[in-house]
């Protein structure tokens, strides 16, 4: 076993078999994190490889001081947002005035019949930009204020954003559960 500053000196050479080996141990984590953010596995597949030529490229700009797994992570997030911004010009943002008076916070319970693969699976479903707002701030846990600072949009527009992702979630799970208590009674 490699430790862990060794596995960057190395990559920091350029040194091959310990990129290969620093891809095969971080490779499977990053696939998850593309995956939440990409429409399909093809798309991830495609961000999983532009951050790695990312970690590569920047290897020397690693502050040794920080975990990897922090940088690694940060390096798929941010390739994740970039090929939204790609895809984001065939989409139509909402402003919160259009939604406000409905505005109510949509929570999400836990349901003991959905998997977290299945809900996963509603969440690539969901529009880029839903989905993308609900993944950095539900899942990789940034405040609203920088989402829009990284997505290059409004505060009241993460708000929408998130508040649309969430209500089609929740809309979702709802007929998900009315299915199976239907199959259940049968």
């Amino acid at each position: 076993m490699v430790s862990e500053s060794e596995l960057v000196r190395r990559c920091k050479e350029g040194n091959p078999r310990y990129q290969e080996l620093l891809y095969h141990q971080y490779a499977p984590m990053l696939m998850g994190i593309c995956l939440r953010y990409a429409r399909n596995t093809e798309d991830a597949e495609d961000i999983l490889h532009d951050s790695f030529v990312k970690i590569f490229v920047n290897m020397d700009k690693f502050n040794e001081e920080l975990p990897l797994i922090n940088w690694i992570r940060r390096i798929a997030i941010n390739t994740a947002i970039n090929a939204y911004y790609e895809k984001k010009k065939t989409y139509n943002t909402v402003e919160i005035s259009e939604v406000e008076d409905s505005l109510n916070d949509v929570r999400i319970t836990n349901a003991d019949f959905l998997s977290e693969k299945l809900l996963l699976q509603l969440i690539s479903e969901l529009p880029d930009g839903y989905r993308t707002v609900f993944n950095l701030y539900e899942i990789d846990g940034y405040p609203q204020s920088e989402i829009a600072e990284m997505l290059g949009c409004s505060n009241s527009t993460v708000r929408t954003q998130l508040f649309k992702a969430k209500k089609v979630l929740k809309e979702k799970i709802e007929l998900m559960k009315e299915e199976s208590l239907m199959t259940y009674k049968k």
